[in-house]
């Protein structure tokens, strides 16, 4: 069983001015290698991220939630072996934009980083392991909790509109992390918490120092 590295959760706060609720603009030298390498389009959906962000700093969290919600499943969706010609990779914000499709991790990761870049706190959202029933496959979905023992959102590419976990009987949840803990999930508040090192995500480790190289 792989562990769980204690440094993530160092990696994860030592980039947060990155995600500071104050800082929505997009570097100059981004904007153009993003245009040298993916185009206009990868550059102006950047740009609509940017300002959105910006047109709901001091919006609600239910107006915040539902549109970084909407914006991210407008992206289409594409296995990771079409898009990454990889089994299962997890890409970063900037990634999924950029090749303008991804899979079910991709929207979660998109959506988590954008809500924890207009503050929400850690330990309101989770990426959240599940069964989608219908399609007898594993699924991901982000899930807000207003408070920890609340009946979760769930925010989801399938279902486009953002439902509370009891309506959503087409899944079974299975596990939910974030920065900082892992727990069994559930459909009313959060579970058992897991000891560190039960769980195998070093892809989430990968994924944070992308996140930081890339500056976005």
């Amino acid at each position: 069983m792989i562990h769980l590295m204690p440094f993530i959760f160092i990696l994860f706060f030592a980039m947060s001015p990155l995600y500071s609720k104050d800082i929505y603009t997009l570097d100059k030298e981004i904007i153009a290698q993003t245009k040298i390498d993916y185009g206009e389009k990868a550059v102006n959906k950047l740009l609509a991220l940017v300002a959105l962000l910006n047109s709901l700093s001091e919006k609600t969290q239910e107006q915040q939630l539902k549109a970084i919600n909407d914006f991210f499943n407008t992206i289409t969706f594409e296995p990771d072996i079409k898009v990454w010609h990889k089994k299962d990779y997890w890409a970063s914000r900037k990634e999924f934009i950029d090749k303008e499709s991804g899979d079910c991790e991709d929207y979660v990761i998109a959506k988590y980083f954008s809500l924890r870049q207009l503050g929400f706190n850690a330990d309101t959202l989770f990426l959240t392991y599940v069964k989608a029933i219908k399609y007898k496959q594993s699924h991901m979905v982000l899930t807000y909790f207003a408070t920890k023992d609340a009946v979760p959102l769930v925010l989801d590419n399938i279902v486009q509109h953002i439902l509370p976990s009891s309506k959503r009987t087409d899944l079974r949840p299975l596990f939910s992390f974030n920065g900082e803990k892992i727990y069994m999930a559930k459909r009313r508040g959060l579970g058992k918490e897991i000891p560190q090192g039960k769980i195998n995500l070093t892809k989430w480790t990968d994924l944070i120092l992308k996140i930081k190289r890339e500056k976005i």
